[in-house]
């Protein structure tokens, strides 16, 4: 998609942008690929450059701030906003001796390429924080209007795996296994997560319902929060059953606005780059008459496409 060609106060030109991404989505160690096109209807004069930023900028809430953090004054900070990323890309620059470099009359693309590391937290919006990725385009350090475009970010897709089971037991000898078929889903490409359930029952309690809780924990620089974003019954697994032995595949439909799971780098992330986490799991529950089983706890990697 291309920016609609613009009249630029601050240069005789008309100008636009076009990605190789047809969404403006991008993933970590990949590269923003495009073009910006450039038509000079008179005389256009380039004393330094020409360039395109992608710019990180980590936005807290007050709330958030209001908490002391670890790295906190490692970070600059404009009114509660953080930039913590600038990659210059020039584009058009003036001549090798410095003298000025002047267009006239002409119309011409000047691709770019900007490479993603593999640490850039990802793209996401919570409550107390949020971390926003965009490109601008400066003329000579001035800001080209109609250039600031936002794009999205994400984590590499892991590799897949089968998870080994969870097991718990509870009062009453009651015994519950679950497991996923797979270690990574998305709330875009495959919105049901289906979960085997196997439940033993030997002294026949009443189980009343089997829920589900999908929790999402959310960490900033050392600072967690829990948000629920679901809790559904099992409604595969009859209500208030007694029987000795209970095994079924139930199936939860995941949302799809949900941010990418994150791990930060075991080795470490530069001290610039906030230090964000994000994970998912389900909590499984069989609840009793009178008591509950502990939480059967399930990690569930979600991504984005």
């Amino acid at each position: 998609m291309g920016l609609s060609s613009s009249k630029s106060s601050l240069t005789n030109a008309e100008y636009s942008v076009t990605l190789s991404s047809p969404n403006d989505f991008y993933r970590n160690l990949s590269s923003i690929q495009g073009e910006f096109h450039l038509n000079v209807r008179s005389k256009l004069r380039i004393e330094k450059e020409i360039r395109v930023d992608l710019i990180g900028q980590l936005i807290e809430s007050k709330k958030y701030l209001s908490r002391p953090t670890r790295t906190s004054s490692q970070m600059n900070s404009n009114n509660n906003n953080n930039i913590f990323l600038t990659y210059s890309c020039p584009l058009i620059t003036s001549h090798e001796n410095g003298t000025a470099r002047t267009i006239k009359q002409q119309q011409v693309n000047y691709p770019f390429r900007i490479p993603l590391g593999s640490n850039l937290p990802p793209s996401c919006e919570f409550k107390e924080f949020s971390i926003i990725y965009y490109l601008e385009i400066f003329h000579d350090g001035r800001l080209l209007p109609n250039t600031h475009r936002q794009i999205t970010i994400a984590p590499q897709i892991p590799p897949l795996t089968v998870p080994l089971p969870c097991k718990v037991t509870g009062s009453g000898d009651v015994t519950m296994i679950c497991s996923l078929p797979k270690s990574f889903y998305s709330g875009r490409d495959c919105p049901v997560a289906p979960i085997s359930v196997s439940i033993t029952n030997p002294k026949q309690k009443q189980i009343k319902a089997v829920t589900a809780q999908l929790m999402q924990t959310v960490s900033l620089n050392g600072i967690k929060r829990e948000n629920e974003i679901f809790t559904a019954v099992l409604n595969e697994i009859a209500e208030n059953t007694k029987e000795n032995e209970v095994n079924t595949k139930c199936e939860l439909v995941l949302p799809a606005n949900l941010s990418a799971s994150y791990i930060p780098n075991e080795n470490g992330s530069p001290d610039n780059l906030p230090n964000v986490a994000i994970t998912y799991e389900f909590r499984i529950t069989a609840q009793m008459k009178g008591a509950t089983t502990p939480n059967l706890r399930l990690s569930v990697p979600i991504g984005i496409e």
